[in-house]
């Protein structure tokens, strides 16, 4: 199962099973007055609502105010067992974080309600309020991926700020580094730590210096770095050694509060072996971390006890199972998209998984680089907060709700109808394929509320506007005003490129089918006299409706709003 909050909008989708959802506890006298409720405060946006889904098909609605339920309702009287109901209860709230279920009631429990209740540890108090306690074993599982892992740095950071606390971490190759650095619980020198890391400080490889961050330069470091590990059946690790040496303290690592688990690679097998740190020998731990972080064979093989161990990744890049079999109950999960084997886990319907997971590319797995970490980390942290709901937005990051977006969004819906006589839908149908539309460009949900915001968002990265940075959208849509004023930076990101990286500039600027070049066309095609741009638009809303509606949200930012 899986848990969606929802927006007003979507009491279009969700009309027609809330009409044949019952009250299996005494919120209201009816079914029909339970609908009702539901239905009139999501369209004002008082409470929080959630539907809970199990494959896909929404089994459980709920209304949250304050702390406490005061409406529930499940899908048809055949779908409802107890079980699942209170499954899904537990799912919304952990995913909320909150410290107990709480159920308000307008009307008297029968001595079977209550005796249900009872049954699955909820107690009463005097004014007839049921609650549960909910008890976590939360486990922040960080993934491999090498140079790209100081984004779980930035997770970190953002957990700490929430006060989030996790009991259990299981990490991968960099997860397994980061993991040690948690342990530690010094989170200013592990950010030092990365903020001024180099790959001569990792791997006894000669880089060159680099002064202009070209293509040519970086594959040719690439070359180099190939060449120097065949020719020595994987480079040296000896800097590695050398800095967990200097930033691992045995005596914190030993005293670590949480239970950590790291996973490597046993040779010549291939064998997945997962490692208890907590319980390894003093003179151990820092053999193992780097036994789960040697990603032969372009780094050389740790040796233990002559056996032989390599990158983790190769059996299990992101650990959830192992915080599974370990006694997880909630999982927080930062995968930074290395290479590597992803296993598949099964979940119970009332454990929530939050899995963090950038829209952006995070650079080189092999090729360090300081100031790109720090932007790696910024992203960590900003996206984090934005998976607790603390912010908003999908490639960007804003620190508004979506009143100032709605706002906007009205203002430009004007624009275009009075400009153009463009009307967005004019019934269900139309809705959902230029919803459909819009997310094969912006890669996340989109609603009716956060169309103004998508636009934004697309027209941001056509910019090249950095995605490390807190907004207001005021504040984004100035830099996106700037156009043919003032230039904006070259690229995204400070620092180190990937090849991807550059590979995915170089399509952008080039190819006709990207999304860029697209941009630029259908900008150029619409350059015409009002007449022929009307007729045009009315034509071309109806095959490429994301585009248009792009091309004329820039339109409006340049000249509509003045």
């Amino acid at each position: 199962m899986n848990v969606l909050k929802l927006v007003p909008s979507d009491k279009y989708d969700i009309a027609s099973a809330i009409q044949v959802s019952t009250l299996p506890l005494p919120f209201y006298k009816e079914h029909s007055a339970a609908h009702q409720q539901f239905l009139e405060q999501l369209e004002i946006m008082e409470a929080d609502h959630y539907v809970v889904l199990k494959n896909s098909q929404p089994v459980l609605f709920a209304t949250i105010s304050g702390e406490s339920i005061v409406n529930l309702m499940t899908r048809d009287i055949s779908w409802m067992n107890w079980k699942l109901i209170f499954d899904g209860l537990e799912l919304i709230g952990k995913t909320r974080f909150q410290s107990e279920i709480r159920m308000t009631f307008a009307q008297p429990l029968s001595h079977m309600e209550q005796a249900v209740l009872e049954k699955h540890e909820y107690f009463f108090t005097d004014d007839g309020t049921a609650s549960r306690k909910l008890h976590y074993h939360t486990a922040l599982v960080l993934g491999g991926g090498g140079a790209r892992g100081a984004y779980q740095i930035g997770v970190w950071q953002a957990l700490k700020e929430l006060e989030i606390p996790f009991e259990l971490i299981t990490g991968t190759s960099v997860g397994a580094l980061n993991g040690a650095l948690i342990i530690q619980d010094d989170f200013e020198r592990a950010k030092e730590m990365w903020e001024k890391i180099e790959t001569k400080k990792i791997l006894s490889f000669p880089m060159k210096v680099s002064s202009k961050n070209t293509l040519s330069e970086l594959l040719g470091q690439i070359a180099s770095f190939t060449l120097a590990a065949i020719q020595s059946k994987g480079v040296s690790t000896q800097p590695l050694q050398q800095l967990l040496d200097d930033t691992f303290s045995e005596e914190k690592l030993k005293s670590a509060k949480q239970e950590f688990y790291i996973v490597t690679t046993e040779l010549p097998g291939v064998t997945e072996r997962v490692i208890h740190f907590n319980s390894c020998k003093n003179n151990q731990q820092k053999q193992w971390l780097l036994a789960s972080s040697s990603f032969f064979p372009a780094m050389a093989a740790a040796v233990i006890d002559e056996k032989f161990y390599i990158d983790g990744g190769y059996r299990n890049n992101v650990p959830i199972d192992v915080a599974f079999q370990n006694g997880a109950t909630e999982y927080i999960v930062a995968d930074v998209k290395g290479p590597g084997f992803s296993k598949r886990t099964e979940l119970p319907d009332s454990q929530p998984k939050i899995v963090l997971k950038t829209p952006w590319t995070l650079g080189n797995v092999l090729l360090f680089d300081g100031i790109r970490s720090k932007v790696n980390i910024q992203l960590g942290y900003l996206e984090t907060m934005k998976a607790f709901q603390k912010y908003n937005g999908y490639w960007y990051t804003f620190d508004e709700d979506l009143k100032k977006a709605v706002s906007i969004q009205k203002s430009f819906f004007r624009y275009i109808k009075k400009n153009y006589s463009l009307s967005l839908w004019k019934n269900g149908e139309s809705r959902k394929r230029i919803y459909q539309k819009l997310r094969r460009y912006y890669k996340d949900r989109v609603y009716e509320e956060n169309i103004s915001l998508v636009l934004l968002e697309l027209l941001g990265k056509q910019r090249d506007i950095p995605p490390n940075k807190l907004y207001t959208v005021t504040e984004f849509i100035q830099l996106l005003e700037k156009d043919g004023e003032e230039s904006l930076p070259e690229n995204s990101f400070d620092g180190m490129i990937s090849v991807q990286e550059w590979l995915g500039r170089y399509y952008d600027e080039f190819f006709l089918l990207s999304d860029k070049r697209q941009f630029q066309l259908m900008t150029n095609f619409l350059n015409v006299e009002a007449e022929e741009k009307q007729r045009r638009l009315s034509v071309l809303f109806e095959r490429l409706p994301a585009m248009v509606l792009e091309v004329l949200m820039n339109e409006y930012i340049q000249k509509g709003r003045r």
